[in-house]
């Protein structure tokens, strides 16, 4: 983001033709005033790790805290999302009964203990670094809709309820094989069901391997547990899905939108030729990319950011050319997930990093000269 202090307590009112089946005399007006403001985090004359854009970090239960993950250090960042101060750094150890290793998703769970999901299961610990449960999740542990030798379980995600179950992706090398799975960890059996998103994954996967240069590229999914099920879906479509586990269904979100195509056109393959792999994911980049709705609890509706990023310069540099900035636009949901408003986010200008509802307001790191700052979004219908 562009001198993201320059939106400071920036309060703007933006007019919508809303689109009708009568005269153009017919159309209705309507206001959506978007208040914005940019807060900094008090670091205690400490260090913060923001090198990764917070991509390891996750909202305590009651949203009052933001733990990070420092890896250089190994170390966990609670940051008092109320007083907006850093609360303390909780050390862990990499090896041992209290080992943490190999994590790649972290949010907080009941009674201030925090959930880490690794690529060999799934772990507690409480707020010392102190191991408190954990799950072993190895497919041929499970019974039922099995995996084949070629595909592992991905992202997976525990109910926090104390049901039994956890949800994930289940997906082969290069994304050839994905589908949406639920275990019953008591039971153990696997339940998958396959999707029109997921089986498209497979389509974008590219590779390089000239002899000189070795890369590779795959789409990134997302999935998360709330209060109404678990939401889940892919950056490259804006289809996303819900599962009701109460109902075992899921229901499917397709809203086109009026500001991107609603599925990214660029599609990946082998590729012989460092040119053509750079121009594969250039032509990615500029292609839409759609982010986890996040639901807001105290408005009842969940927020969506989806962007397109842009280059200035026909002089791209290296395998993955990175882009001058992004267009980024927001979408609003009801609690049943129809479809309110979309809008064009004009004071944002780079791909949106790590976000978050807290006190019916979307929160947006932003790096502000290496220190933890946030983009506060309230919207007034």
């Amino acid at each position: 983001m562009k001198n993201p202090l320059d939106i400071l307590c920036f309060v703007f009112g933006l007019i919508f033709m809303l689109a009708s089946c009568g005269s153009p005399a017919e159309k209705e007006i309507q206001e959506l005033t978007i208040s914005v403001d940019t807060v900094q985090i008090d670091p205690r004359e400490e260090l913060l790790f923001l090198k990764w854009g917070l991509e390891l970090s996750g909202l305590s239960a009651d949203r009052r805290y933001l733990y990070n993950f420092d890896l250089e250090q190994h170390q966990l960042e609670k940051i008092d999302l109320d007083c907006l101060v850093l609360d303390r750094k909780i050390p862990f150890e990499k090896e041992g009964p209290d080992g943490l290793r190999g994590f790649h998703s972290l949010r907080g769970w009941e009674r201030g203990a925090i959930f880490f999901s690794t690529w060999n299961g799934v772990k507690v610990f409480d707020q010392s670094g102190k191991l408190d449960h954990s799950w072993e999740l190895d497919p041929k542990g499970f019974s039922g809709d099995v995996l084949s030798d070629k595909e592992s379980l991905i992202g997976i995600q525990v109910d926090p309820s104390g049901e039994g179950e956890a949800y994930g992706l289940a997906k082969a090398f290069r994304n050839e094989l994905a589908s949406f799975v639920r275990l019953d960890l008591d039971q153990h059996q696997i339940h998958r069901y396959s999707l029109p998103l997921l089986d498209k994954l497979g389509n974008y996967t590219a590779s390089l391997n000239d002899g000189e240069n070795y890369a590779y590229h795959e789409v990134e999914t997302y999935l998360e547990i709330v209060d109404s099920g678990v939401l889940f879906g892919a950056e490259i479509g804006s289809e996303f899905y819900l599962y009701d586990p109460k109902a075992d269904t899921i229901k499917v979100v397709s809203s086109n939108s009026e500001w991107m195509e609603s599925e990214n056109m660029a599609k990946g393959r082998d590729f012989a030729a460092a040119s053509e792999f750079s121009r594969y994911f250039q032509q990615f980049m500029e292609g839409p990319h759609y982010l986890l709705p996040v639901y807001d609890g105290q408005n009842k509706r969940y927020w969506r950011l989806f962007y397109e990023n842009y280059y200035e310069s026909e002089i791209k540099e290296g395998l993955f050319p990175q882009p001058a900035g992004a267009n980024v636009y927001l979408a609003l949901y009801d609690e049943e997930l129809n479809l309110i408003r979309e809008v064009e986010l004009p004071f944002l200008t780079e791909k949106p990093l790590r976000h978050f509802v807290k006190d019916g307001m979307l929160w947006l790191f932003v790096n502000l000269e290496d220190e933890m700052g946030f983009v506060r979004m309230s919207i007034d219908l």
